[in-house]
């Protein structure tokens, strides 16, 4: 009697040594959590919001953004216009009542105003990457925050 019952304890012992190391790697992979980044991209826009002039009236003007360049959001006729210093006007339409897209998928500004008139929102913005020793630029795309 003594002998099964030590050899049920040897057992369970040693069926339990031998998925502690199994318990140990899941802990361990467990320990790290990965989440992807968000992908940044500028879509072209698909769908438009209807804005006037008077709509627009509310976001014509300069902001200054967290790089120390200004962006420029201006209507020139009736299309609407979007520049960052002097790198030149693109045409943008409205994708919602605050979110502009620029039609060449270079430009893209979210402008959040609240009740007291203070200015919020982002630029996405795409720059030309600086070639080195005869390779090819890749563009970057810049995120900015508005000051």
């Amino acid at each position: 009697m003594k002998t099964s019952i030590l050899a049920a304890l040897l057992g369970a012992v040693s069926m339990g040594a031998a998925w502690l190391p199994a318990v140990a790697q899941t802990e361990q992979q467990g320990d790290t959590v990965t989440i992807p980044a968000p992908e940044l991209r500028i879509d072209a826009p698909t769908r438009r919001h209807f804005m006037d002039e008077a709509d627009f009236r509310a976001f014509k003007g300069g902001y200054e953004l967290s790089n120390g360049q200004v962006l420029v959001l201006k209507r020139l006729g009736t299309r609407m216009y979007a520049e960052v210093g002097e790198m030149g006007l693109h045409q943008i339409v409205a994708v919602s009542p605050n979110t502009f897209v620029a039609l060449d998928q270079k430009l893209k500004v979210r402008i959040d105003i609240n009740s007291r008139g203070d200015v919020g929102g982002e630029l996405l913005m795409v720059v030309p990457g600086s070639s080195i020793a005869g390779q090819p630029a890749q563009d970057r795309l810049l995120r900015m925050a508005f000051q």
